[in-house]
């Protein structure tokens, strides 16, 4: 925590961003869906891990601790399902992330890395990191959804075009390429 009482999550790329309760209460929201009524859930789960957070005194805690501590608090009130779900679909995402490779001018290959897409969103559109984040998670969960493990940067950058666009934050052309 800052002299502000902000809570910093530092993420799997090494970045540190603001505690978002929100943004928890989504994540548990989207892995319970399928019990009918139990979403407001959520919203306790996400601030019992807050105030934890708080009385503890952490500063900042990593994403993974969050994930951890999310997923036994779900634990805690019998959303063994929702659970379940939140480690398996992260299970996939991490397995999908090895695979995805990305075809750069040249011939070279790199693996993929969201954080590359992140600073690129930013550099290139001259975004905020909270906007450059939200959209490469946005584009970069399309992409691992797809069963496709070579991507052409061309075409990544064509689709980070688009998502901007989408999102409204742009007019025709990326400030720079």
């Amino acid at each position: 925590m800052n002299g502000s009482g902000t809570i910093w999550v530092q993420k799997r790329d090494g970045s540190v961003e603001d505690f978002d309760c929100l943004k928890l209460v989504g994540a548990v929201s989207r892995a319970v869906r399928p019990a009918k009524g139990r979403c407001d859930y959520a919203r306790s789960i996400a601030a019992a891990i807050e105030v934890f957070c708080r009385r503890s005194g952490c500063g900042c805690v990593s994403s993974a601790a969050v994930f951890e501590m999310t997923v036994r608090a779900m634990r805690c009130v019998s959303l063994d399902v929702g659970a379940e779900a939140m480690e398996s679909h992260r299970a996939w995402r991490i397995r999908r992330r090895r695979q995805l490779r990305v075809a750069h001018e040249r011939g070279q290959v790199t693996m993929w890395d969201k954080s590359w897409l992140c600073e690129l969103a930013q550099r290139s559109w001259r975004l905020s990191r909270p906007a450059a984040r939200i959209i490469a998670g946005r584009l970069e969960c399309e992409l691992l959804a797809e069963p496709a493990e070579l991507l052409w940067r061309d075409t990544v950058v064509a689709r980070l075009n688009d998502c901007v666009a989408a999102y409204g934050l742009a007019d025709a052309v990326p400030a720079h390429q």
